[in-house]
């Protein structure tokens, strides 16, 4: 019983902490802080979980999902990196860069894999594959 209490407490704290990381991005975007938001979540996954976003978004799919699904143990969670990684990647306007691009090509993966592979579907999710397709059309990010 200890043992799965720790698992729950486990899995809510993930969750919190990328709540938290999602709100502090947000509030950075507003205030026109791009680059010390690509800074605060590369260092904040680094501390937190030993990810290096960077490095493990110029993955191919299957082996970055991979890496994903055992850092990220719920779909909330996976979409939650999803959101953050959609936001590091949409300010290709200011400059078009390689982990730029594969912060969109991800973000788009993982919607993508969620929308097909979850028993609920989600408008909201829908919107935003759209949204990042259309990015992706318009500035010829393929992969």
């Amino acid at each position: 019983m200890a043992s799965r209490d720790y698992l729950i407490r486990q899995f809510e704290e993930m969750g919190y902490f990328l709540s938290g990381l999602l709100r502090k991005i947000l509030k950075m975007k507003e205030e026109n802080q791009q680059e010390q938001m690509t800074s605060a979540v590369r260092e904040s996954l680094i501390h937190e979980i030993n990810l290096d976003i960077d490095q493990v978004i110029m993955l191919e799919n299957q082996d970055f999902l991979s890496i994903m699904k055992g850092k990220f143990t719920s779909e909330d969670q996976l979409e939650k990196l999803a959101d953050i990684l959609k936001i590091l990647g949409q300010e290709l306007e200011h400059s078009i860069t390689v982990t730029k691009a594969n912060y969109i090509l991800k973000a788009l993966f993982l919607f993508s894999y969620l929308q097909e592979n979850s028993s609920v579907f989600s408008y909201e999710r829908r919107e935003k594959i759209l949204e990042l397709q259309e990015i992706i059309r318009i500035k010829e990010l393929y992969k």
